[in-house]
This record gives structure tokens, C-alpha cells and sequence, in this order.
């Protein structure tokens, strides 16, 4: 694969993220915890853009049900778990050191029955608590995993985030399609962990998510289809700061009927249903702030 060009440009801002990972990993833990805190309270307020954007969500996805004041509550959680996220995955070569006392994984058993079949897992994955944590979780069991990433305009910063997210032997497949190369992970009993709640474009199924129509990737429910792998959601649920219980649910009974394009549908549905249910119980961690709900142009509009 040709190496993207580095420009000088991209030095600053690489630079800058040296600087700041370095001083987050000298400082004491409490003091970073605080200051993420406070930082993303004060983004809160002055991120005007991002902040209408997770209420107007907010409003779609629960309507009447919740009053002003508990969205607001909600949208101030969506951006502290942002931060932290941020602040824990540039930590992860110091939690990696005694994994055990940042995460604990619900149901690994289920990991391991499932790659039994020998045709390999998908993990579902959504911006969720910290999703970062997870692909670590998984590597520590002993498994091999391969995560589809979209690669940064800043080749640098890029490189410096799939450092951290190869931190243990996980691998990060750039996302220019790559559909070969993950089946033949799959028919090599790999784990392949695949982010299904952002918006895929016009072209995506458009099926239900808190009752309205939302774009969604087909690529899990495709690859299941194809190769007959287990579809296992996994969820990071936050506990405090630095301490996750990383759950591993049942797996999602894959529809496969020959009707491809409505088994698509299905199938992506039933992937939405199960995120939905888990944002349901602790919509604070999940990223609100992301155009999740795009209407469908038409076939004539840009």
C-alpha cells in the first residue's frame, strides 16, 4: 500500500500531540481525571455547534419521555466520556502494564463458543463507553483481532493513534475497502471488530433506530452473509474513571432468506435494535454529538 505523503503541515499538530500525550502520562492519574472533567465542561459550553447537535438528538431519540433538564444531563455525560476516552487511550501503554485492575470482560466464554465454529466473530462495535478499550480487551484473552480504522488526513497523528491502538498485538486495516482482506481474517478465525452507529450515506440501508431511519453500514450484516462468522455485540459500560466492565452479549441471529437486499435490511435492523437497547440504559456514554440521523435525499438532490 503507497505511504501517504507527509507535508509539512502536518508536523504542528503532531508535535502537539507528542507534547500532550507525554504530559497526561507524567501526571498523576486524579489530577488528568479532574482536568478531563473540567475541559469538557467548559467544550460544553462553548461548542455551541456540537452541543445543539447532541440535544437536537436527544429530542429525536427520546422526545417527550425525558425532560430538557435530563438531555442536558445526558449531552454533558456524551462529552465527559468523549474526553475520557481520549485521555484513556493515550494511557493504554501504562493500563496495559495490569489490564486486570482497569477492565473486567462479562461473558469471555462467549468469545471462545463462538470461535469454535471456526468461521471467525464479528465484533459489533459503537461509539459506546470507551470503544477503544475493547479491541485490548479481546488481545488479552489470547485472540487475534483485526479492527477496520479510517485513516486521518494527518498521516502522522494517524500513526501515533494506531500505535496506541496496536498497543498488544491488535491489527488496524485501513478502511479503503478492504473486504478481502477481512474475510480471509475471518476464515482464519480471527476476530474482526466493525463500528455500525455512524451514518454510511445515501446509498446505506436506511432502517430504524429510536424509531426513525438511519443510515447504516451493511458491511457486518455482508461479511456474516457471506462467511457465516458470529455476529457477538460487545459493550464498554464505564464504571468510574479508568474501570470498565467490557460486556460480550449473545450472538445476533443472522437472516439470510437468498433475498439479499431485504436480509441486509434485517439483519442491519437487528443490529441497530441491540445498540439501541444498551444506549437505552446508559445514554451518557454514547457519542451524541455524530449527525447520526440524516434524513434520505432524493434521487436528484447533491
Amino acid at each position: 500500500m503507497e505511504e501517504e505523503r507527509i507535508l509539512w503541515r502536518h508536523y504542528p499538530s503532531y508535535f502537539l500531540l507528542k507534547g500532550v500525550c507525554g504530559c497526561i502520562r507524567l501526571l498523576p492519574e486524579g489530577f488528568v481525571r479532574r482536568a478531563s472533567n473540567a475541559a469538557s465542561g467548559i467544550t460544553y459550553m462553548i461548542d455551541t455547534r456540537h452541543r445543539r447537535l447532541a440535544l437536537k438528538n436527544l429530542d429525536l431519540a427520546f422526545g417527550d419521555s425525558k425532560t430538557q433538564a435530563e438531555k442536558q444531563r445526558i449531552a454533558r455525560g456524551a462529552f465527559r466520556s468523549l474526553f475520557l476516552t481520549v485521555v484513556e487511550l493515550i494511557l493504554i501503554p501504562h493500563m496495559m502494564k495490569d489490564f486486570s485492575r482497569h477492565a473486567e470482560i462479562r461473558n469471555a466464554e462467549g468469545i471462545a463458543n463462538a470461535l469454535q465454529k471456526k468461521r471467525g466473530v464479528i465484533f459489533l462495535i459503537s461509539h459506546f463507553g470507551n470503544w477503544e478499550i475493547m479491541a485490548h480487551a479481546c488481545v488479552s484473552l489470547g485472540n487475534k483481532l483485526a479492527s477496520v480504522g479510517r485513516p486521518l488526513k494527518n498521516p502522522l497523528v494517524y500513526r501515533e493513534i494506531e500505535k496506541l491502538r496496536c498497543f498488544n498485538g491488535a491489527v488496524v486495516l485501513k478502511k479503503k475497502w478492504i473486504a478481502r482482506e477481512i474475510i480471509e481474517k475471518l476464515k482464519n478465525n480471527w476476530c474482526v471488530a466493525v463500528l455500525v452507529d455512524q451514518y454510511a450515506g445515501r446509498h446505506a440501508p436506511f432502517v430504524p433506530f429510536f424509531g426513525h431511519p438511519v443510515s447504516t453500514t451493511p458491511a457486518a450484516a455482508l461479511l456474516a452473509m457471506k462467511t457465516g462468522a458470529v455476529v457477538l455485540p460487545v459493550f464498554d459500560v464505564r464504571e468510574w474513571y479508568g474501570y470498565h466492565h467490557i460486556y460480550v452479549c449473545d450472538p445476533v441471529d443472522i437472516v439470510s432468506t437468498g433475498n439479499r437486499e431485504a436480509d441486509i435490511e434485517e439483519n442491519c435492523a437487528r443490529f441497530n435494535r441491540v445498540i439501541e437497547e444498551w444506549v437505552r440504559r446508559r445514554p451518557d456514554q454514547w457519542l451524541w454529538m455524530h449527525r447520526r440521523w440524516r434524513r434520505k435525499k432524493g434521487p436528484d438532490e447533491p
